[in-house]
């Protein structure tokens, strides 16, 4: 009798432990913006293919990546368009670091968002310090964030 008591609470601490808890980093699952670090920047039709034009406005030689293929280098004052395809995936769309090689000088991201043809713009300068932006996510539902 004393095992089986013994059994049961051991199965209940265990459940409770695995419990899951939403992190901090975690969109608010209302939809709605709750203050904190990891806000959305900006938003895509996650439904349809999404153009992403990088734009070097730093005054430095940067490099970026895209999923499944190496890094690639993207020069002062160049710009460059990624098409990110949609598939069927549930998770997240595309992360792309953005960086100054070497990660020697902080970057900062300004987003804006055509929706009509579903093109995201990014805007890349060099940061004062406070913005350390390193790469691009997009996420199931189409939201952008800097991190």
């Amino acid at each position: 009798m004393k095992s089986k008591i013994l059994a049961t609470a051991a199965i209940l601490v265990a459940l409770g432990c695995m419990n899951p808890h939403p992190a901090l980093s975690q969109p608010a699952t209302d939809g709605g913006v709750k203050s904190g670090f990891w806000q959305p920047q900006a938003q895509v039709d996650n439904t349809r293919n999404i153009t992403i034009k990088l734009l070097n406005e730093t005054g430095l030689k940067l490099e970026y990546g895209q999923s499944s293929v190496g890094l690639s280098s993207l020069p002062v004052g160049a710009s460059k368009s990624i098409v990110v395809r949609i598939s069927n995936r549930t998770g997240d769309i595309a992360n792309i670091p953005i960086n100054v090689a070497g990660g020697t000088t902080t970057l900062k991201y300004d987003y804006n968002v055509d929706s009509q043809n579903n093109t995201v713009t990014i805007r890349i300068t060099t940061s004062d310090g406070r913005r350390q932006d390193r790469s691009v996510y997009i996420d199931e539902k189409g939201r952008i964030y800097s991190f």
